[in-house]
């Protein structure tokens, strides 16, 4: 950082202005790009933004009332109820109108993305579910140095997210990579000429189906704790008692039971656990190798066993789930070339994740270094710059 301290020294030796966003920021309410229809399709042109954790909801064919960001036009979309944000500069629509889009008043006073590392870098949180931009967070003040300094800031944290989306694309592609190993790897067909046999059986009598023990968490019991709580869709708490100790498949029973390609959600739960009675819940027999078993039901396809308003994969139909049942060396290779797969795309420790991590890491510590500065003399100051 030694060339933005010694533009500090150089253009404001006695401080930074801080001002609200309010002053730095015009916003637009974003009514007129509300997308009609929800018929999203991945062979559309046009995505459907929220500015929540999903971001893009999917596509739309609809050609008007698109707001035409660019490269060299963006906009900052803003959560009105969470302040969740994101850099958005191509063109969208939108799904709500709770959010504002926000853009620079002027570019040679703030810039627009120095701006949105200032927003991401506020440590704020809604205290209501009420609209936050007007009455709360447009008053957050934040530090407006010199443009040529904030020009060196922008370039320095726009090098930490680059990478990381760089590290992003290249673990969707080996998550591509993965799934179709395992698609192709338990498709049997490469095991012809081996010598292979494949006996079909209903995951019933591969498995044991432990149903009958699992629960849901009484109010006297849900305390916070070591131990994880799972439903259908994984860790929904922590609590202070297990029912399970060893290795499990947990699938989803009930609500968010498939992905959109209609595979099952499930997950691998190792050590002391408490399943509520949202998940199915199995362990290994003899003869088939658990890993093996969490990674064939990946593959199935569970829409035919879906029954209801609300999407239930009962028990009757889980456990008739046909299961392939090499043998146990075809087992074990399976899963050691699936292991690796999964270890690079999923294990937090090593791999793709781990990476991501400690870059994440690294770029929020000096956005909260170069966002940092000495208030002028007399002038407010939301931190103070370290030395």
């Amino acid at each position: 950082m030694s060339k933005i301290d010694e533009l500090v020294k150089e253009k404001c030796p006695n401080g930074v202005e801080y001002k609200p966003l309010g002053e730095l920021i015009d916003y637009e309410q974003p009514g007129k790009y509300i997308v009609s229809s929800t018929d999203y399709n991945d062979d559309f042109k046009t995505p459907v933004l929220t500015a929540g954790q999903s971001f893009i909801l999917g596509y739309t064919n609809e050609t008007k009332g698109i707001y035409q960001a660019s490269k060299e036009s963006p906009v900052i979309i803003f959560d009105d109820f969470t302040t969740s944000s994101h850099w958005v500069d191509f063109s969208f629509k939108v799904k709500s109108s709770a959010m504002k889009l926000l853009t620079a008043k002027d570019e040679n006073a703030a810039t627009l993305r120095y701006l949105y590392f200032c927003i991401k870098n506020i440590k704020y949180e809604p205290g209501s579910h009420a609209r936050q931009w007007i009455d709360k967070y447009s008053k957050i003040k934040v530090a407006v140095p010199p443009i040529e300094i904030q020009q060196e800031i922008v370039g320095m944290l726009n090098s930490f997210t680059e990478l990381e989306a760089e590290l992003e694309a290249e673990l969707t592609k080996r998550k591509q990579q993965y799934e179709h190993y395992r698609d192709h790897l338990l498709s049997f067909e490469n095991i012809a000429g081996e010598g292979g046999q494949v006996e079909w059986l209903p995951l019933e009598q591969v498995c044991n189906v432990l149903d009958n023990k699992r629960k849901p968490v009484t109010k006297s019991e849900r305390q916070s704790g070591q131990y994880p709580y799972y439903g259908a869709n994984g860790i929904q708490d922590y609590v202070s008692n297990f029912i399970f100790d060893g290795e499990f498949v947990l699938v989803g029973e009930d609500g968010s039971v498939i992905t959109e390609n209609g595979r099952p959600i499930i997950n691998w739960a190792t050590g002391k656990i408490w399943v509520n009675n949202h998940a199915h819940i199995i362990s290994e027999k003899e003869t088939v190798n658990l890993r093996y078993l969490y990674f064939f039901l990946q593959t199935v396809n569970v829409e035919k066993f879906i029954h209801g308003n609300i999407p239930k994969l009962t028990g009757k139909d889980f456990k008739s789930i046909g299961i392939p049942v090499p043998s146990k060396k075809i087992q074990e290779r399976i899963v050691y070339v699936l292991d690796n797969f999964d270890a690079v795309c999923n294990d937090l420790n090593i791999g793709l994740p781990a990476e991501i991590e400690a870059r994440q890491k690294q770029y929020e510590y000096y956005r909260d270094r170069l966002l940092s500065f000495n208030a002028v003399v007399g002038g407010d100051t939301e931190r103070e710059r370290e030395e």
